[in-house]
């Protein structure tokens, strides 16, 4: 029976350490790095903050500066031709009120239905029949023109007294004759359509209608 004995003792091997010099010259490198790039943002943020700071002061500055020259001009007396001024200002503003307040109402007084009838005419367009002239008054109304035959100024007479600008309007004279191409010979008549000419009346008579009103070609 034989039996071994370790007579080396564990106290005089040689210890190996967790950290050896490599370790801790790459830790100390990696702290030294992350403190310069700390100290570069914190760098980099203080001048940010400086030029802001800048910024708003000069604001300031000029916002005093504003504020002094405006109290300043308040505190001067007002000019003498300045109120002469604002004052002949207002009178003309006034007269100029006036005046266009009073062609506002010459001209609603002296085109009352003018134009309403203008489109009455217009979206009373029939075909085969035109006007050469027409005149609208307040009093009466002529309408001169040509139609290629009776029965299309009768349409047209339908579809005008539809419109609300001549519902109360009632046509009571008419003249009506054959137009120029009904009495031409040769060439003339076979190229020219037949037609015949009319002139409605309503209100004044035919001589008032002539003197006055809105004639349109």
């Amino acid at each position: 029976m034989s039996q071994q004995i370790n007579l080396i003792s564990p106290l005089l091997l040689k210890k190996r350490y967790a950290f050896g010099l490599n370790e801790m010259a790459l830790g100390l490198g990696v702290i030294l790095a992350g403190s310069l790039a700390w100290g570069g943002a914190l760098h980099y943020q203080a001048g940010v903050l400086e030029t802001r700071a800048a910024q708003q002061e000069a604001l300031q500055a000029a916002a005093q500066q504003e504020l002094d020259q405006l109290g300043a001009a308040a505190s001067r007396p007002a000019s003498a031709l300045l109120a002469q001024r604002v004052k002949a200002t207002l009178v003309q503003v006034k007269q100029r009120e006036a005046l266009l307040a009073s062609i506002g109402g010459t001209l609603e007084q002296t085109s009352t239905g003018f134009s309403p009838r203008m489109r009455a005419l217009a979206q009373s367009d029939t075909e085969g029949v035109w006007l050469n002239g027409f005149t609208l008054a307040q009093d009466y109304v002529v309408l001169k023109g040509a139609a290629l035959n009776a029965g299309l100024l009768t349409a047209y007479l339908d579809r005008l007294g539809q419109q609300a600008a001549f519902s109360g309007t009632r046509f009571s004279g008419m003249d009506a004759a054959p137009g120029q191409s009904a009495g031409a010979g040769g060439a003339d008549r076979a190229t020219l359509p037949e037609y015949i000419d009319f002139a409605l009346h309503a209100g004044g008579s035919e001589k008032a209608a002539n003197e006055g009103g809105s004639h349109g070609q």
